[in-house]
């Protein structure tokens, strides 16, 4: 019974539980009808709760997740604005001497920038409420871009950046409790190659979907990412470059972002009241 009133008294907003908790807590359990009163108590908790979510209060919320579906159009413009300088400067070098080789490293190249920025301005940026609402956000921003710009496997397209989500969620909820408790080194190693392999993961989703085929659904992300000869890796044709080039890009800016997000400590935010 105890439990039960301690549940019930979770879903008052605070200010309600510290005025009223312990008079309503104590009227609960000397109760006669403790099962219909419990029910009654949590209807009026949920009520309350409801009339506490002012839009000062979710405004802060909003900007946040406003940010964070926007976030992925940004690294998509500065991907493509990379690799146009890239492929520019390149030719401009270059010229008729440009080969496939150097070609496929603008690519990779374009994909750094975009990293780096985006590990930066996590860092700048106020963390969300919880590690699981900056992967959600990204994921919500990223998949309309990607269908816009890909032609080729609308639902496959949304299956992989749909596992991103997932799997950057998971990664981000774990460093976040790793770096509290003070494992930022285990917290480092843990999202470097949970984000390469979350980055993976979803890129063999789309390519398993599209292609049919496992070898190049496994190497698409290094051929793509490290500028690779697609030969090597079981394809001649290029499909998986032609097909994705500016996926594994926006994946790895997002997953940089999400992650160093995740662990970049709360500034800024209300007062905390101490007890005594």
């Amino acid at each position: 019974m105890r439990r039960a009133v301690r549940l019930v008294m979770a879903l008052y907003p605070r200010h309600v539980r510290d005025r009223y908790g312990p008079e309503i807590a104590d009227l609960l359990l000397n109760s006669r009808r403790p099962l219909r009163d419990l029910a009654d108590v949590a209807r009026c908790a949920l009520a309350e709760r409801i009339r506490a979510l002012t839009y000062a209060r979710l405004r802060p919320y909003v900007h946040a997740t406003t940010g964070l579906i926007a976030v992925p159009t940004a690294f998509a413009g500065a991907y493509l604005t990379f690799y146009t300088l890239g492929a520019w400067m390149l030719a401009a070098v270059a010229g008729a001497s440009v080969t496939a080789e150097s070609a496929r490293i603008v690519p990779a190249a374009a994909a750094l920038p975009v990293a780096a920025g985006a590990l930066w301005l996590a860092g700048h940026a106020r963390p969300p409420s919880t590690s699981v609402l900056a992967p959600a956000g990204l994921t919500v921003g990223a998949l309309p871009v990607m269908l816009l710009i890909t032609e080729v496997g609308s639902w496959p397209m949304a299956a992989a950046v749909g596992c991103w989500g997932v799997t950057t969620g998971v990664l981000s909820t774990v460093a976040a409790a790793l770096v509290r408790r003070g494992h930022r080194r285990r917290a480092v190693l843990t999202m470097a190659f949970g984000g390469i392999l979350a980055c993976e993961l979803a890129i063999a989703v789309y390519g398993l979907s599209v292609f049919g085929s496992v070898s190049v659904a496994i190497a698409a992300y290094p051929v793509t990412s490290l500028g690779i000869d697609p030969a090597l890796m079981g394809d001649p044709a290029n499909r998986v470059a032609d097909a994705m080039t500016i996926l594994p890009a926006l994946l790895t800016g997002c997953t940089a972002y999400a992650l160093r997000l995740a662990t970049t400590p709360q500034t800024g935010g209300p007062t905390t009241v101490v007890r005594t």
